[in-house]
C-alpha cells in the first residue's frame, strides 16, 4: 500500500513538471511528450522512497461493511465472518433448543443479533444513500441501529440470567393457548 502512494505521488509530481515544461507544446504532442517522458524516467530513474508520504489511518477491528471500506481493506474476512455465523445458526438453534444451558442460550442470543445487525446494515447502507437522503440521516440510522443492537442483546442477557432462559422462554411462548383453542 506504501509503494502505491509512492508511486501515485511520484508519477504526478513527474507529471506536474512535465506539463509545466511542455505548455507550450500542442495538445496532442504535449500529451504524447508526457507520455514518453514519464515511461522513460519510470525506465531509467529508480524511484526515489525520500518522498514524504501521510500517515496512513489504519482501524484494528471494523465489524462491519462499511467501516472495512472505509478503512481501505477489502471486505473478504468479514464476508467469511457472515457465512460462518449464518451457517453456525443452523447449529446453535437445535442445540439451544435440545440442551437448553445459559452458554447455549448465549451463543443463540449474539448470534441471532449479530446476524439482523448485519442485515439491517446492508438495508440501512443500501437505502440511506448520502446522495438520496443527505448526509446526518445515514449516520443517524447507523447510530440507532447500533443502539438498538446493543440493547437487544443487553435484554437478552437480562432474561437468560435473570429468567428462564431465551430457549426455555420460547418454548413457554409457543406452549400458550389461546382462548379458541380451549373451547375448541
Amino acid at each position: 500500500m506504501l509503494s502505491t502512494l509512492v508511486l501515485r505521488g511520484a508519477a504526478r509530481s513527474n507529471a506536474a513538471n512535465m506539463i509545466k515544461s511542455t505548455a507550450r507544446l500542442t495538445p496532442l504532442k504535449a500529451y504524447s511528450t508526457i507520455v514518453a517522458n514519464v515511461q522513460r524516467q519510470a525506465l531509467t530513474k529508480p524511484l526515489a522512497l525520500t518522498q514524504k508520504v501521510a500517515p496512513i489511518a489504519v482501524r484494528g477491528i471494523a465489524v462491519s461493511a462499511p467501516k472495512m471500506a472505509s478503512a481501505g481493506s477489502n471486505h473478504t474476512s468479514l464476508w467469511t465472518i457472515e457465512r460462518v455465523v449464518s451457517a453456525g445458526l443452523l447449529a446453535v438453534i437445535p442445540a439451544a433448543f435440545l440442551a437448553p444451558s445459559q452458554v447455549l442460550d448465549a451463543l443463540l442470543a449474539i448470534s441471532v443479533v449479530i446476524h439482523t445487525h448485519w442485515g439491517v446494515e446492508a438495508m440501512v447502507v443500501d437505502y440511506m444513500r448520502p446522495a438520496v437522503v443527505g448526509n446526518i440521516l445515514p449516520k443517524v440510522a447507523h447510530i440507532a441501529l447500533i443502539i438498538i443492537s446493543v440493547a437487544t442483546l443487553g435484554g437478552l442477557f437480562y432474561f437468560i440470567k435473570n429468567d428462564v432462559g431465551l430457549a426455555n422462554g420460547i418454548k413457554r411462548f409457543w406452549a400458550i393457548k389461546g382462548k379458541d383453542a380451549e373451547k375448541a
